[in-house]
This record gives structure tokens, C-alpha cells and sequence, in this order.
């Protein structure tokens, strides 16, 4: 069966390879057409319906047709090849941007395809596609992690790339692709030299990913590679990305907050990594106070040490929040020093919750092994259009949160029956009175 669907799709695209063995099966009279045919529709995980109509021609220079209801007649590619005088391999790899083809042929064949009105068929495309990578020199099939943590090992003991790694991990399992980490260490920090060993194993697919933050900025040469990055590692290199999305996250938590009470919520967080998100972090909670009274609005505290007590306690005079939004921030401990506690006299949520923290603190759970996944979904995307090199325009796939609540976070009011979270607010539009 596997011999004779690559006839199909070798007839299909107007090939002369054909596999003596597929010529064997075809000429057996015992297969009826239209058994055929659904023989191999089944084998594609297809179902006849009731538009579709089989003809019934004898078996002897294609198959049957299958005529659907309001498909429109495309061009195939044995007919882009037969007007360039080319081969039609070429014309497949030009179409797919293979880098073994010259730009100038890649133009020709484009603009004949556009010309003759040629159009792939996906899911014969996706279907080449894995044959490609199970088949042919290289491995096609592994994807590299590329890692300047300062070790292998060092960065999976935070939660945070812990939960992305599995994301990547259970997608690159579901994909059919393997996960391999390259720390840049390991390549005494030269991506050189790391670069020279993918390309001598025919590694194509790079995920950039697990990156300290106060590492050497590193510039990895997208020349040639599948790359995409991993929230914000190795923030220099201008790729497409997949990352939490911070402004929504902060948004939702304050929304949880307002809801649960109280009426003076402040943000605490890093200054370093308030700037990893974009400043998305403050962003939000700037725009989200712009619905507060004045009177109600605090200043976000976000400290250049995230450590700085004396500066916490004057902002904390200074503001008099009644609940805390926090990121990596001791404020349990610089609040017992004013006698304050949590939840009895301040109320507190993280905006990532620790695994610690889970189940008993609330929080954002910033689904991140779901970002994990995003991210190898963008090299995927990449190898099966063959799109190596930078973009002119990258794009950013943002992944959002979940609000969970917690012990940390009581309500300060009884929620009616029926009450839910105050509505978002629309571009040009004010948030209900608070």
C-alpha cells in the first residue's frame, strides 16, 4: 500500500519515477476503482461524503478522479516544469524555497506557478513534508535547543524553563522531531563553532532558548537555519518568538483583585525583568489604574535590586496598597518588618506562581509549557517551508494566563450570587466605576 500511494503522488505531480512495484499493483484486475479509492482515502485518514463523485474509467494511465462539489482546476507542477523546460523536482524544491536553487530559478518558477494558477494541495504538501524529514541525508528530523545558561543542566532546576522544556519536549514528540540541547559553553561561547557542528550533522532546526539574563549577548547567525526563540533568551537575535503574554496576565490579576475586594493593588516588580516583558508588565498596570480614582492609584514599585528594603518601605509609606501583584520580590519578609501580614492585614498574588506557591498562593499561571510549544511549533512552520534565515518581519505568538485564586488573596467582600469578573476594557473604552 505504501508503494502505491507514492504512485498516486507521483502521478498526482506529473512524476515519471514510478516504483515497478506500484506498476505491479496497479495492473491487478481484482482491485475495482472505487475500492481503490477508498482504500487509499482511508490510508490519508479521509471519509467519502456524499459530494464527492468517484469515476470509473479502467485503470491504465491514472487513477480516479476525485471531483469535489466547488474545487477549482489547478495547474500541476509536471505543467510548470514542461513550460520552463525544467525537471519537475525542481520545480517542487523551487516552491519551497530549497536553498540548493538559485533565486533567479525560484522567480522563474514562482511567476510561471502564479501565471498557469497553481495551487498546493495541503495536504499532500504536509504529507511530502514528513516524508522528507523521515527520509534523505541529515538529520532532518532533530531539533536543536540551544542553550547560554553557563552549564547543561543548571537552567532545569527553575520552574519557569523546567515547564517550558516539557511544552517543547511533549510537541516535538507529537510532531514526530527529537529534542537535542547544545549549551554554547560547551563550544567555549563561540556560536561558530557551534554552527559548524549543526551543519556537519545536518541539523537545520534551532530553537533559541534558556538564556541568563545577565549573560554575554550573543549573536547567532540565523544564515541557513529554522531558528525561532523562546520568550526572550537571547533577546539580540531577531527571530520569530513564542513568549507569555505579559500585558493580558497583569490585566487579568488586577481584574481578580478588584473583584475579590480590594481597591488599592500595587505592582512589584524587578526592574530587569519588567524590561524582559517589553515593560508590558508596568504597561498594563498603568493603563489598567487609568479606571481608578486618582485617590485609588499607586505608583508601581519597580526596583532596580529587588532586594532594596529601605526603598520598599518607602513606597510602601508613600502608597498604601491593600493587596500586592509580585514578581520575584521578598515582600513577606520586608513586610514583617513593619508588623504586616499575609493575608490578614495585606492581601498578595505572584504573577507567576512557583511550583511551591501552587495550591495554596494566588497567582497567574502563565501556562508556560504551552509557550514551550508555541516556540517549536515556529521552527516546525519553518523547516516545512524551508524559511531559513532572518525575517523582515518577525512575528511574536503570545500565550495567555489563567488566574488561579488562593489562601494569600481572601475576599475582603462577599461576592453576590451570579458575580463575575469586571468586563475588560475595549480600545477607547472606560472601565466601569471602581
Amino acid at each position: 500500500m505504501v508503494y502505491l500511494f507514492d504512485w498516486v503522488l507521483a502521478k498526482r505531480e506529473g512524476s515519471s519515477r514510478v516504483s515497478n512495484r506500484g506498476k505491479q499493483l496497479t495492473n491487478r484486475a481484482s482491485f475495482a476503482e472505487a475500492d481503490l479509492l477508498r482504500i487509499l482515502l482511508r490510508v490519508c485518514g479521509k471519509r467519502l461524503r456524499a459530494n464527492h463523485c468517484i469515476a470509473t474509467s479502467p485503470i491504465r494511465g491514472a487513477l480516479p478522479e476525485i471531483m469535489l462539489g466547488r474545487q477549482i482546476q489547478t495547474a500541476r507542477m509536471a505543467e510548470i516544469a514542461q513550460s520552463l523546460g525544467v525537471a519537475p523536482s525542481t520545480v517542487s524544491r523551487a516552491l519551497r524555497s530549497d536553498p540548493r536553487i538559485s533565486a533567479a530559478t525560484r522567480q522563474r518558477v514562482e511567476e510561471a506557478a502564479e501565471k498557469l494558477g497553481y495551487r498546493p494541495n495541503p495536504l499532500v504538501s504536509a504529507l511530502m513534508a514528513n516524508r522528507r524529514r523521515r527520509g534523505g541525508a541529515g538529520e532532518v528530523d532533530l531539533i536543536a535547543l540551544v542553550t547560554n545558561y553557563g552549564g547543561r543542566e543548571s537552567w532545569r532546576s527553575k520552574d519557569v524553563c523546567r515547564w517550558e522544556f516539557e511544552g517543547i519536549q511533549a510537541r516535538a514528540a507529537a510532531l514526530g522531531f527529537k529534542i537535542e540541547v547544545f549549551p554554547l559553553s560547551e563550544y567555549r561561547g563561540s556560536y561558530e563553532r557551534l554552527q559548524s557542528t549543526l551543519r556537519a550533522r545536518g541539523i537545520r532546526g534551532v530553537l533559541l532558548g534558556f538564556s541568563r539574563e545577565d549573560s554575554e549577548q550573543v549573536s547567532f547567525r540565523t544564515d541557513g537555519f529554522a531558528v525561532a526563540g523562546l520568550s526572550a533568551y537571547f533577546p539580540s537575535v531577531i527571530v520569530d518568538r513564542a513568549n507569555f503574554h505579559g500585558f493580558y496576565n497583569v490585566q487579568l490579576a488586577l481584574e481578580h483583585i478588584w473583584q475579590l475586594g480590594y481597591r488599592r493593588p500595587g505592582l512589584v516588580v524587578p526592574d530587569l525583568n519588567n524590561q524582559i516583558s517589553n515593560n508590558l508588565w508596568s504597561g498594563a498596570f498603568l493603563d489598567w489604574q487609568r479606571g481608578l480614582a486618582k485617590a485609588n492609584r499607586c505608583e508601581p514599585f519597580i526596583p532596580i535590586d529587588a532586594n532594596d528594603q529601605t526603598a520598599f518601605d518607602s513606597w510602601l509609606a508613600a502608597n498604601k496598597p491593600d493587596s500586592l501583584l509580585v514578581y520575584k520580590a521578598p515582600v513577606r519578609r520586608f513586610l514583617a518588618r513593619h508588623r504586616l501580614t499575609v493575608p490578614d492585614d495585606i492581601g498578595l498574588a505572584y504573577l507567576y506562581r512557583t511550583s511551591d506557591e501552587m495550591g495554596r498562593a494566588a497567582g497567574i499561571d502563565g501556562n508556560l509549557s504551552a509557550v514551550g510549544a508555541a516556540a517549536l511549533d515556529l521552527v516546525v512552520e519553518k523547516l516545512n517551508a524551508n524559511h531559513t534565515g532572518s525575517s523582515n518581519h518577525p512575528k511574536e505568538v503570545l500565550i495567555k494566563g489563567t488566574w488561579h485564586g488562593g489562601a494569600t488573596l481572601p475576599p475582603r467582600i462577599i461576592p453576590s450570587p451570579g458575580m463575575s469578573p469586571a468586563p475588560s476594557r475595549k480600545r477607547g473604552q472606560k472601565f466601569p466605576s471602581r
